[in-house]
């Protein structure tokens, strides 16, 4: 079955969820976020430490991630609440998300008299959204319409043996019906540079890729000399070795596609088919990146186990053994234990996956949907300097 039922957007995207969001430009507007969330359960709020520092390309990205977030298919409506001196441009946030047709309105605290009143100003945008997300009617789409966002964390040494090769072998299939797949984690790549750059549709895009790995690379370099940076302890402890052995296993969650277009952070895939997106190893930065490239949804695979989700994408939670499967099992949706127990196929796991994938499209919730996990976190590429 590759047709299923969503909410087509403006701009011809389609959302497998229907949210209305909210999110503050600056930490400093986190309360009025806060405030409405806890009387409309529905509404998806997004507190952040985010907004405000005087490093212009932190600013940028922060800017730019919002916009994307905005943007983002499973997103109906979005409020974006303002303290109002902050040097993330909430006009620029505002007009990237109302040009491509998405129901958005911006509320300034300074502006409207302090937190009280724009709580209740807040409360009659939402209320207004909410009516317009419930007057949607879906539409008939197929898996080509959407874009599947890939990540692992917490991983050990089963996660490229299991795990890893199971979401790849998901991850040819839907390319192979018109989905776009997102590959990520730019830190997790280091040493695998030579399978991807071979998997490349072209030298233009072999060598952009190369440059960002190169690029990491390099700023590793300059925080550190230690393991640490690349590898964390929860690696050492799960049997994994070296950045190389990570990044071996890492990169299979692609499948074996060829690679399409290689993103910026948080850039919408103009090509279908396996694309790159540089985004961290860091799984909630990396999560948040693909979701402000559009992704409807994310694999996350994890060998030690992660109760990570984010605000709005389904997030499928993949166990590569099956001990932390039933550990975990609050947090975990599917085990992919037999493989490494010699009791079932790649494949067969994958196929299982991937009939799961499509309840979640039709409106399944995932465990950590269930959990209300919504982690947000934003990379910051310049230095971090704050505005007192």
């Amino acid at each position: 079955m590759t047709k299923f039922m969503g909410y087509q957007r403006a701009d011809g995207s389609i959302g497998i969820r229907n949210y209305v969001v909210i999110i503050p430009t600056v930490i400093c507007a986190n309360s009025v976020v806060e405030a409405i969330g806890r009387e409309y359960h529905e509404v998806i709020t997004i507190p952040h430490v985010y907004g405000c520092t005087f490093d212009p390309v932190s600013n940028l990205e922060i800017q730019n991630t919002f916009i994307g977030i905005g943007n983002n298919p499973n997103v109906a409506a979005i409020l974006l609440v303002s303290l109002g001196c902050e040097t993330v441009n909430l006009d620029r946030v505002y007009n990237g998300i109302k040009n491509t047709g998405k129901r958005v309105e911006k509320i300034v605290i300074q502006e409207v008299g302090g937190t009280i009143k724009a709580i209740e100003k807040s409360k009659e945008i939402i209320e207004n959204f909410i009516n317009y997300a419930d007057s949607i009617k879906k539409v008939e789409a197929s898996l080509g319409d959407l874009i599947f966002g890939t990540e692992c964390g917490a991983s050990d040494s089963y996660s490229g043996l299991s795990a890893n090769p199971v979401v790849g072998y998901v991850s040819d299939k839907l390319v192979n019906l018109g989905s776009t797949v997102m590959l990520t984690e730019l830190t997790e790549c280091v040493g695998a540079e030579d399978i991807l750059t071979e998997q490349c549709v072209n030298e233009k895009v072999a060598n952009k890729l190369l440059d960002m790995i190169q690029e990491t690379e390099l700023n590793l370099a300059r925080v550190s000399s230690s393991s640490l940076v690349d590898i964390s302890p929860g690696n050492l402890v799960g049997g994994l070795t070296t950045i190389e052995e990570k990044s071996l296993g890492c990169i299979k969650k692609g499948g074996s596609t060829t690679i399409q277009e290689v993103l910026e952070h948080g850039q919408k895939p103009s090509k279908k088919g396996l694309v790159v997106m540089d985004a961290p190893g860091h799984d909630i930065e990396s999560m948040v990146a693909m979701a402000a490239g559009g992704a409807n949804l994310i694999y996350f695979t994890t060998g030690r186990g992660s109760p990570a989700g984010n605000p709005i994408c389904p997030v499928i939670k993949i166990s590569s053994n099956s001990d932390t499967f039933r550990r975990l099992n609050d947090n975990i949706d599917v085990d992919t234990g037999d493989v490494i127990n010699g009791i079932r196929n790649i494949s067969d796991v994958g196929e299982e996956l991937f009939d799961y994938t499509l309840k979640v499209i039709n409106g399944e919730r995932t465990k950590s949907e269930q959990s209300a996990c919504r982690e947000f976190a934003i990379r910051r590429r310049g230095v971090d300097v704050c505005i007192l």
